[in-house]
């Protein structure tokens, strides 16, 4: 019992400073125990062991399983049942962690297309070059100590150089030679390994990152040695599933290293900062402030965790990355004025133009003056980006009702909201910034209240709800229904001058808005989508009618059921909504948060209902999992404190929700990778 006291009280002492020297101090200490620097050397060991069991590493070129090991080519290529891709005139198969000093076999199948020199480099010792006729062939290297600058490398670099070459198909792409397999296999005999030192580095450096985390989420939770106990116990059952994946397969825990210490430093780092923020926050306890801290760490962390290992396949991420890149090669007006953006995929079979904004690849190219990889940067943005959306959820909540942990349930729900990771696995990344967007808009609505707008609040509100409208077209329908459905309904909220003045400044904000967003983009568009909605609606001789569901509305709800992968979120949404407009004694303030929930979570079966004509039950469905989340939570925590079985209850349907985020992810990812 004196464990939880201190836990309590040991918050909001001193300044920020003092709070971060603090903080410090604890890891410090953390990191003055012995045992884990033991057990960081033995796990070292293990991988240097590890290294001593040859392996026969295969690249399947054209296959997604190749994802995390070309640089400089082409997209994937199917032709007579063989998986390929040009490489640009320089090529790279990059297998990193494979060891060096242990002479191997390379066996390469490429064609190049058409009689054309051939060059083959291995870590920068030129082994063949010569030409070639067109059709496939294989090449057999040995690596040897003949060949020692290429044998001494810990890392394989397999560079392909050949003529520059265009096709019809694609007369802007420069090409050199198509690669099809890459088979590396390590001689049974042929003395050490030498271990790559990087990925070493890297493991080692997400162990110590382990227990740094754990140890400090049991800091003032009882003793220290405790803290120390837990975060060494998370250091080895980590640590042995690292290493077993290592001896199992080097190259591809090498290649994943460096993503997942980045994953681990930045979910500390988000711990840190946030529950140092919290802190200054008085109606917050500091295990208040630690959980919810945790809560978006964790959000991050399954999130960028997932979607930026290098073997995962984000099913949107080239198309999105082809754009950004047209954009940072100056061509912004590709992006801007009606062309390819803008027009649907080809698989539809549709001649239909959609303004889908340029905002997002805007937002995002100013990642590109960082020293770092662009995609990467890009996936840990955006991830960034959507947990923050858990401290969203938490605050509005907290508007909303009294009780802080139904609030914090709102936001854990949202961490492992299963819709959210199908968005990260399509690569949706527009429409997940956009929907940040009108998240923050809905938010500032609250934050501001029906008082009288100062002029600096009506620019912001203006220019943030201008995003939201240009961000995505869809999210732009969605915003103008719950703000102009929100200033309708306060227009005839008991007549009071206060709410009749808000109404008026909320339209006139989304009038202004929308001008702004017609001026500065969409009027660019109004001719040419009515011209191409015109010509798709025109009656064409033979054209038979189509019927988008056939079985009718149960079709519908079983597409939507899953879709959403488990229907539990919404179930618990509902009560929570019922729960929280049976709530007594609620403030001015309270019913109208309650209103604008209550219109953001009807988009869901105002859309679903549209759905049965038009195709829009992914977009309008992401966009509610905050609302979700929120009532969710209050369902939860409204169940968990009804007594004994009811909070097994509660704990299980939580259990179940974040099981089957966790089991979906995984799933996607797996399927689209291999």
């Amino acid at each position: 019992m004196a464990s939880n006291s201190r836990f309590r009280t040991n918050q909001r002492t001193g300044t920020a400073g003092d709070v971060l020297r603090s903080e410090a101090k604890g890891l410090a200490r953390l990191l003055v125990w012995w045992p884990v620097w033991l057990a960081l050397l033995l796990f070292v060991g293990a991988i240097v062991a590890a290294y001593q069991m040859p392996h026969t590493y295969r690249v399947d070129v054209g296959q997604p399983s190749d994802e995390a090991y070309v640089r400089n080519f082409h997209t994937r290529l199917i032709e007579n049942d063989t998986a390929y891709r040009w490489s640009d005139v320089y090529g790279y198969v990059m297998l990193p962690g494979v060891g060096g000093s242990r002479p191997f076999t390379l066996t390469i199948s490429f064609d190049p297309g058409r009689p054309a020199p051939v060059t083959i480099i291995v870590n920068g010792e030129q082994l063949l070059s010569r030409e070639f006729n067109a059709g496939w062939q294989t090449a057999v290297l040995r690596i040897d100590a003949v060949h020692s600058r290429a044998l001494q490398s810990r890392d394989l670099v397999i560079e392909f150089r050949s003529d520059d070459y265009r096709t019809e198909d694609a007369p802007t792409e420069p090409k050199g030679v198509k690669v099809s397999n890459v088979v590396v296999e390590q001689d049974a005999q042929g003395g050490f390994i030498v271990p790559a030192i990087a990925p070493l580095i890297w493991l080692s450096a997400s162990l110590l990152l382990v227990y740094l985390f754990v140890g400090r989420t049991f800091i003032g939770v009882g003793r220290r040695s405790r803290a120390r106990l837990w975060s060494l116990a998370a250091v080895i059952v980590v640590g042995t599933l690292l290493a077993a994946g290592f001896a199992a397969n080097h190259v591809g825990m090498a290649a994943a290293a460096g993503h997942i210490a980045i994953t681990a430093s930045t979910a500390l780092i988000i711990t840190l900062v946030t529950e140092v923020l919290l802190r200054r926050v008085n109606a917050l306890s500091l295990a208040q402030c630690r959980a919810l801290a945790l809560l978006f760490a964790a959000a991050f962390a399954l999130r960028y965790g997932g979607m930026a290992l290098p073997q995962s396949v984000i099913i949107d991420m080239p198309y999105h990355m082809k754009w950004l890149g047209t954009l940072l090669t100056g061509d912004w007006q590709s992006l801007y004025f009606p062309g390819g953006l803008s027009a649907v995929p080809r698989e539809w079979g549709l001649e239909l133009l959609i303004p889908k904004s340029p905002l997002f690849y805007f937002a995002f190219a100013p990642l590109n003056l960082l020293p770092f990889d662009l995609e990467t940067l890009v996936k840990w943005l955006i991830s960034l980006l959507d947990s923050s959306v858990v401290l969203a959820v938490f605050w509005l909540s907290a508007r909303l009702q009294p009780k802080i942990w139904a609030a914090i349930a709102g936001a854990a729900l949202y961490g492992v909201m299963p819709l959210a990771f199908r968005a990260f696995a399509y690569g949706i990344l527009p429409t997940i910034f956009s929907q940040w967007l009108a998240t923050l808009l809905l938010l500032a609505l609250v934050a501001v209240g029906v008082r009288k707008w100062w002029v600096a609040t009506w620019l912001g509100l203006i220019l943030l709800a201008a995003l939201a409208l240009l961000s995505f077209p869809t999210v732009a329908v969605f915003v103008t229904i719950v703000v102009g459905g929100y200033a309708l309904c306060l227009a005839v909220w008991k007549n009071h001058r206060q709410e009749v003045g808000a109404s008026l400044q909320l339209l006139v904000m989304l009038v202004l808005a929308w001008f702004f967003s017609i001026w500065a983009y969409y009027g660019l568009y109004v001719s040419p989508v009515l011209d191409s909605v015109s010509a798709l609606l025109a009656p064409r001789p033979g054209d038979a009618a189509t019927v988008r569901w056939p079985g009718g509305i149960v079709d519908l709800v079983r597409f939507t059921a899953d879709y959403v992968v488990t229907v539990l979120p919404a179930l618990l949404a509902f009560v929570g909504l019922l729960l929280l407009s049976s709530l007594r004694g609620m403030s001015a303030d309270r019913k109208r948060v309650l209103l604008l929930v209550a219109l953001w979570a009807a988009i869901a079966p105002l859309f679903f209902i549209a759905n049965y004509k038009f195709d829009m039950i992914g977009k309008h469905l992401f966009f509610t999992m905050a609302p979700v989340a929120l009532a969710g939570g209050v369902a939860l925590f409204g169940l968990y404190r009804r007594g004994r079985w009811a909070s097994r209850l509660a704990l299980l349907c939580f259990g179940v929700i974040g099981l089957q985020a966790l089991v979906f992810w995984i799933e996607r990812l797996v399927r689209a990778s291999s």
